[in-house]
């Protein structure tokens, strides 16, 4: 009976040896995992993100450019059509005009940098849900398959929303009705397809 009792603790398996293996062999395929991941994101580097902006920009400014020569048209008709050209008044609304250029401009590069980071930030969230689901899984195909696909996913060149109209505000300013309703109106004319008169009197885009 005693030699019975020895073999069988001697059969007993060592539950302590096989989970230390277990676990050593669940960091490998989480260490692996994770280098599956972490390259399938690879590409987004500060470049990639700096490309995205830019292509914003790309992609306002020719919109940007066509709502100032139309308003800048319809400012220099207006003030033609009144005999206003070269007054006060007339410097101020070729001033303005400028500045709100020079602000809509800003809000276009403002805007395509908060798209980079808007974008950066939902590639990083992807990346630690990803990790977080190959703690659970300690599976590195899979993790890796999955980084794979989202990569590519955030990788499509974006779809921007509709540049609206950047010069509303400045339609909108009292003085512009001012010069209309208390200068002595002219007969008016069709209005051109576009406006221009002597040279220096109206201003160009601005940075062309």
């Amino acid at each position: 009976m005693g030699y019975e009792l020895v073999d069988i603790l001697h059969k007993t398996p060592d539950y302590a040896s096989i989970a230390e293996q277990q676990e050593r062999q669940r960091q490998a395929a989480i260490a692996q995992g994770t280098s599956n991941i972490n390259a399938a994101f690879g590409g987004f580097t500060p470049s990639f993100y700096q490309k995205r902006a830019q292509a914003y920009t790309d992609w306002a400014m020719p919109q940007l450019s066509q709502q100032y020569q139309t308003n800048r048209n319809q400012v220099g008709f207006n003030l033609a059509n009144r005999n206003l050209l070269g007054s006060g008044a007339a410097n101020k609304q070729w001033s303005d005009l400028n500045r709100a250029m020079g602000q809509a401009r800003q809000t276009i590069a403002d805007t395509g940098i908060g798209q980079a980071q808007g974008l950066q930030q939902s590639v990083e969230q992807q990346r630690q849900t990803l990790l977080n689901q190959l703690y659970q899984s300690a599976d590195p195909a899979g993790a890796g398959a999955a980084a794979t696909q989202s990569a590519a996913s955030f990788a499509q060149p974006s779809v921007f929303p509709a540049l609206g109209n950047l010069f509303s505000g400045l339609a909108n300013q009292y003085y512009l009705s001012q010069v209309i309703n208390t200068n002595r109106p002219t007969s008016y004319i069709t209005s051109p397809a576009s406006y221009s008169v002597g040279s220096g009197a109206l201003p160009g885009v601005l940075g062309q």
